[in-house]
């Protein structure tokens, strides 16, 4: 039997509902053996009395329709039907009754019970009395409750030992290859099937993380416009559903427009991501990374280097925005969601900018669900399952405020990569690239030399901010060395210099690449960059050492 909440009690065959109608004839004759009270349905029949069991049976299930609460108690009493016995001793019905209740969350919606509605709270009730009878447990009835998710569904109920749960995967690459093959072989006559840019199996790699739906969509669409698919209408069907499913303020498709040749100076870590990251995250093999953090004080240039690393990568780049909601126990559900998308996808990365306000710590101060997700998230980085196929990219100038269990070995911690300030000829870089397009005269050492010292201090963005106010102060187009400098000299950093130096001593003391450290590294020091960042926390700057 199934229910839907907007339809009736239906059967599979009309011989199971003929079966069902007579044992509960039988049953109903018997008074001892029948619970089920005659006033329990009575203003289902207002107009007139009913007289036989028959009548009963067909007037309890179109009482169902549009009542829930009176649809799972009927279900109820018919399992209780179903395990009794008439005189001789036989069973009042030999078949074992398979009930499919869909949209479950609707019926049994998510909430504490004190504040769930009267109905809600009755209907959560009658399916805990139900679960938890002896004689069901030891009976050979079965229930399937279906939803999209399991946090959807009131936790009473999911939480009883006797509930099971079981997970419908997205359809996998071969699930789609064989949906296109059925779908383009069912269009007649045969110079109305589908045209592709490229091969059927080649669609099929292409629409990873969607559902047959929406795939069916896609093709259909296709037949109709009677033009080729292209790789764009699948990237962006793709994208659509995607964020659809788990919504725009939570993850976004990215294609940033620059590359790594777009990056300015940090010539030895665009050398590092081209020839030791790049390589491990296109990986499926044994040299796959699981994740990588990026750390640097604000201002570093972090978000845009590694977008330039997304730019240059032939996969997909998940931008994950929000994964926190507001409303109880709608996190879970965001997570389960991203979980299946995630194990669809042949090759992604996950790219989380200001990851430490994504994720939390996991002490004991920290709220449950918060504690949930962050455990979830970890587990997920060091799944077996999904490495090779999954990278995380997590980017933050708190390293601190990872838990230190995103930064161990298996997880971000094989990679934690530092992004710092310009100095020496990553600076000169800089320099050049901000006046590149003002300046009227030769650059000469003296010019760079008195621009090294008023640009003492600079971040990436301090640069960017300069190069701005040139381009506004030259009106015709190019400025003298000796107004560019009068506008540098004019400039005063921000008030922010000591939590910039706290989470700069922060990036290097966590760097677990020595390649990347300054190029006189020692152990000593390593010593020094702690001593630092311990005398800063004493002037309250920063959050602590983890």
């Amino acid at each position: 039997m199934v229910y839907e909440l907007n339809g009736p009690i239906r059967f599979l065959r009309v011989s199971d509902r003929a079966k069902l109608k007579n044992s509960f004839g039988l049953w109903r004759q018997d008074s001892d053996q029948n619970p089920l009270s005659r006033n329990t349905f009575d203003y289902l029949i207002p107009d007139k009395p009913v007289k036989s069991a028959e009548e009963q049976f067909d007037a309890h299930l179109n009482g169902s329709i549009g009542h829930p609460t009176v649809a799972l108690e009927f279900l109820r009493q018919l399992c209780l039907l179903s395990r009794s016995v008439e005189s001789l001793g036989d069973n009042l019905l030999r078949e074992r009754l398979v009930i499919i209740i869909e949209a479950a969350d609707m019926l049994l919606p998510v909430g504490e019970i004190q504040s769930l509605s009267q109905a809600d709270r009755h209907r959560v009730s009658i399916v805990q009395d139900w679960i938890l009878d002896p004689d069901f447990m030891n009976g050979d009835d079965t229930v399937m409750f279906i939803a999209e998710s399991k946090s959807l569904l009131n936790s009473r109920i999911t939480r009883l030992p006797q509930i099971a749960t079981v997970e419908i995967p997205s359809p996998g690459v071969e699930e789609r290859r064989h949906f296109i093959f059925w779908f383009n072989r069912l269009q007649k006559p045969k110079e109305k099937r589908l045209q592709l840019w490229g091969t059927q199996e080649q669609l099929a790699i292409l629409t990873a993380g969607i559902s047959i739906h929406a795939l069916r969509q896609l093709l259909i669409m296709g037949l109709y416009s009677g033009n080729k698919i292209q790789p764009g209408d699948v990237i962006e069907k793709v994208s659509d559903f995607i964020e659809g499913q788990l919504g725009e303020d939570v993850v976004e498709f990215k294609k940033p427009a620059h590359g790594l040749k777009a990056v300015i100076g940090n010539e030895r870590l665009v050398s590092f991501i081209q020839t030791k990251l790049l390589p491990r995250i296109t990986s499926t093999g044994a040299d796959a990374i699981s994740g990588a953090a990026v750390c640097g004080p604000i201002g570093s240039g972090k978000t845009f280097i590694f977008e330039g690393l997304a730019g240059d990568l032939d996969i997909p780049v998940l931008v994950l925005k929000n994964i926190r909601s507001m409303w109880f126990g709608q996190t879970d559900v965001i997570f389960e969601r991203l979980r299946r998308l995630l194990a669809a996808l042949v090759k992604v990365m996950i790219f989380v900018d200001e990851a430490d306000t994504q994720f939390g710590e996991v002490g004991r101060e920290s709220h449950a669900t918060e504690r949930r997700l962050t455990g979830r998230i970890q587990a997920m980085m060091s799944d077996p399952q999904l490495k090779g196929n999954i990278t995380w990219l997590l980017m933050t100038a708190r390293i601190y405020n990872l838990s230190p269990d995103l930064r161990r070995e298996g997880r971000v911690g094989d990679m934690i990569i530092p992004v710092l300030d310009p100095e020496g000829r990553d600076r000169e870089a800089f320099i050049r690239w901000t006046v590149r397009d003002i300046i009227n005269e030769t650059i000469g050492d003296s010019f760079m030399d008195k621009l090294f010292q008023a640009t003492k201090g600079y971040s990436a963005a301090s640069f960017a901010s300069l190069r701005s106010d040139l381009s506004a102060a030259a009106k015709d187009g190019s400025l003298s060395i000796e107004q560019i400098l009068e506008i540098a000299d004019d400039r005063i950093l921000p008030n922010i210099g000591p939590v910039r130096q706290y989470q700069t001593l922060q990036a290097l003391t966590n760097c677990t690449i020595k390649s990347l450290l300054p190029e006189d590294y020692s152990p000593q020091m390593r010593r020094e960059w702690i001593t630092g960042i311990h005398r800063l926390e004493q002037t309250g700057v920063g959050g602590g050492l983890n």
